[in-house]
């Protein structure tokens, strides 16, 4: 008999322990952090709400969002570890057509920790979205790379996108006949073209 070859999802858990592929833990994230010990987290990532008073939300002022931040942020330094990383995907609060850019709270408030440093600042733009009348349309949001430290892991090869001419060779000097390009493919930038409505599950 022909085994299955149907793939196996990796096991969520809700408790967690030695050996979890995947643990879920749900409650208030700032007491959660204080739970864990220091510097035992190598990622976070996460895109926070942006206290604009949506169904998820109660709160509806930028100044919301900067406490909110000043609270979560130094528990967030606390459990990452040296050479960790912190990606902060952020767009803008929106208040009666007021634009208030969130990655510049972020940035500030990160700032105040010598260890922590900016790497990138990402644009990530996609082509839909609400469509404003009185301003242009908002067509990106920001994702603030930091890590914990000067020393860190950045695994490029992992992250590689085709070559704009996949094969271009040199066609004179001492490089001629040689790939123009990396084969293995270009850094993907810090402009990210993604659509909003992409899907993600566990495989």
């Amino acid at each position: 008999m022909q085994k299955s070859s149907k793939r196996r999802h990796p096991k969520i858990s809700f408790d967690w322990r030695t050996g979890n592929v995947c643990t879920l833990l749900r409650g208030d994230c700032v007491k959660l952090l204080r739970a864990l010990p220091p510097n035992c987290v190598d990622l976070v990532l996460t895109s926070p709400p942006y206290c604009m008073g949506k169904n998820y939300e109660n709160k509806t002022d930028a100044a919301d969002f900067t406490a909110d931040h000043e609270a979560i942020l130094p528990e967030i330094i606390r459990v990452v570890r040296t050479g960790g990383s912190i990606c902060w995907q952020v767009g803008y609060h929106v208040s009666d057509g007021v634009v208030t850019p969130l990655d510049f709270i972020i940035f500030e408030i990160m700032s105040r920790y010598p260890r922590i440093h900016l790497r990138n600042r990402i644009v990530w733009t996609f082509g839909h979205g609400l469509h404003a009348e009185k301003r242009f349309s908002g067509r990106h949001e920001l994702l603030l790379w930091f890590t914990k430290g000067k020393q860190y892991r950045f695994n490029l090869d992992a992250v590689r996108v085709a070559q704009k001419y996949p094969g271009k060779k040199h066609y004179k000097g001492a490089n001629k006949g040689k790939y123009s390009g990396n084969p293995l493919g270009k850094n993907p930038s810090d402009i990210w073209e993604l659509s909003r409505r992409l899907h993600c599950r566990v495989i």
